[in-house]
């Protein structure tokens, strides 16, 4: 199965750097058949893997083949002139402290547009609107490493292919859309006023980050801590922020010794998380990703969690190959779960067989936690330089500290909002749970804001290529392989 998918990912990623079309993927069916049938009698093993590799190659070179990002031709006719059009808000509101961005489908249109408006007045998920304003096309852009950010193609593998700023907008109909959807999303905010009714700023924003991926009321400073000190990836929503958290659940409940009850605590968790902030289409890639990596933890066999990763990726890459390219949050996830599978036992069996045992203890399921902690962090490393242009060099010592408080966090500020759902009697009953969030959500922002500005916190590098990134996971993976040969201390 590991040999079909990563073939299969060869395939995409060939057509997309090639752009030969269907034909080589048929020439690679067709010469991977010639070889099973000659190695067939002498060794039918090698003739199978072979088949099976230029079988998966073909199919991924095929499904490259036909992805379409191409923007609709009646409203590229109309770019640069002013429009006014009736739309549905397709996808939840991202809100910003001034400004509000808006996924809106025309109708009868392939694609999706882009509007940026002034955050007041809020509009929601699923309300029908007349927009006019001026139609234009995404542009890349320079980001802070001081690369261009193809902002074009991260647009374009959601079908989004236009953009208008500061649009005139009228509301013409509420929740037309998915009215489970809608009702999901008006939960969590109702979850979210509520933390905020007992928690002050920036607690109860932190809070709403590290719960739902809601961050509008940190401030500015405070995210820019965050990611001196890597630990953005806790307060925005991405697969990175759920696999890491899944690991910080999972080891967390078993500190009550239970495996089998935290694991299926973990998953109902996770789920509960999902349906919280409305199961999109990128949740649902890192809600795959974090099931897995807690079922490597919880099986142990790292063999069988492997299998089903790259399953997962098979299937999602089926769904919409671009992801590979241009969605950081997919990229993200894979690499931390392939990193948590492969890499943290070695990190556990040195700890253990080191002096460090002395000082990471396995009470408290500490010696796991960092284990798990330092592998994501280390496998993950050349993506966030790539994306950051820096490394942070304290990370790897405050995400261990930190990591373990934020599912403590994320539990009592959902029992914040949840108790605050009761009639008449809620914001009172819920204030204890309040007071615990505060604490837990103080001594993050404390911690944070101190290594921060902790001398040489944060190295910068300026961006890598491509090619050093190759290279980097090659190093990996000869790494894992001595690892994995050479004899266990004794």
């Amino acid at each position: 199965m590991i040999y079909f998918a990563v073939s299969f990912f060869l395939g995409i990623i060939f057509e997309k750097v090639f752009n030969f079309g269907w034909s080589v993927g048929f020439l690679a069916f067709l010469i991977s058949s010639f070889l099973f049938f000659y190695f067939k009698k002498d060794n039918f093993y090698i003739g199978k893997i072979v088949f099976v590799i230029g079988v998966a190659f073909c199919i991924g070179n095929l499904r490259m083949s036909f992805v379409d990002i191409s923007p609709d031709p009646n409203l590229l006719k109309l770019v640069g002139q002013k429009i006014s059009f009736e739309a549905t808000i397709s996808e939840e509101p991202d809100m910003r402290d001034v400004s509000a961005r808006y996924i809106i489908n025309p109708a009868s249109s392939k694609s999706q547009v882009l509007i940026i408006a002034n955050r007041f007045p809020e509009l929601k998920y699923g309300d029908k609107i007349r927009v006019s304003g001026r139609l234009d096309l995404p542009k890349n852009f320079t980001a802070n490493n001081g690369t261009e950010f193809d902002y074009v193609s991260y647009l374009s593998k959601d079908k989004i292919h236009f953009l208008i700023y500061n649009p005139s907008i009228q509301k013409m109909e509420e929740y037309s859309g998915n009215k489970i959807v809608a009702s999901l999303y008006s939960l969590k905010n109702i979850f979210i006023k509520n933390i905020s009714a007992v928690v002050s700023e920036p607690n109860s924003s932190l809070l709403g980050g590290v719960i739902f991926g809601a961050k509008e009321s940190l401030g500015q400073a405070l995210l820019d801590d965050f990611r001196k000190v890597g630990l953005i990836h806790i307060v925005v929503l991405s697969g990175y922020n759920i696999t890491i958290i899944a690991v910080g659940v999972f080891w967390s409940l078993s500190f009550f010794g239970k495996r089998n009850l935290s694991f299926i605590l973990s998953v109902i968790f996770i789920l509960l998380f999902a349906t919280m902030v409305g199961w999109g289409a990128t949740v649902i890639r890192a809600v795959v990703m974090a099931l897995i990596s807690i079922l490597a933890l919880f099986l142990g066999r790292p063999s069988d969690a492997l299998r089903w990763l790259f399953i997962a990726g098979l299937l999602m890459l089926l769904w919409n190959p671009l992801i590979l390219f241009y969605d950081p949050s997919f990229q993200l996830s894979f690499m931390a779960t392939l990193g948590l599978i492969l890499f943290s036992p070695f990190i556990e069996n040195f700890i253990s067989s080191s002096k460090l045992s002395k000082f990471i203890t396995a009470k408290f399921k500490l010696r796991e936690i960092i284990s798990s902690t330092l592998a994501v962090q280390f496998f993950v490393l050349p993506l966030l330089i790539k994306m950051s242009g820096f490394v942070s060099l304290i990370s790897f010592f405050i995400n261990p500290i930190i990591l373990p408080l934020v599912p403590w966090a994320m539990a009592f500020g959902a029992l914040t909002g949840a108790v605050g759902l009761i009639p008449f009697v809620g914001k009172i009953l819920s204030w204890p749970f309040g007071i615990i969030s505060y604490f837990i959500s103080q001594i993050i922002i404390s911690l944070t804001e101190f290594s921060s500005h902790l001398p040489l916190a944060t190295l910068q590098t300026g961006s890598i290529s491509l090619w050093a990134i190759f290279l980097w996971y090659v190093g990996y993976g000869v790494l894992y392989w001595k690892l994995k040969t050479s004899p266990r201390p004794a």
